[in-house]
């Protein structure tokens, strides 16, 4: 995922032959509120320098 200081996301899902493929934007907040434009929404539960934990919801 890359997370753009304009408060887009850009979802990076594994694509063919096991490289990234830019897939469905949205947006993020402070408050690690997630939202895809796809409908589907998450929360970061936990980060660390090499880490990312989201929950993701339908």
């Amino acid at each position: 995922m890359e997370f753009r200081a304009d408060g887009t996301l850009v979802d990076y899902p594994i694509g063919r032959g096991d490289a990234p493929e830019a897939g469905q934007p949205g947006r993020w907040d402070t408050t690690g509120r997630l939202a895809l434009t796809s409908g589907k929404t998450g929360r970061i539960v936990t980060s660390s320098p090499d880490q990312l934990d989201i929950t993701w919801h339908p």
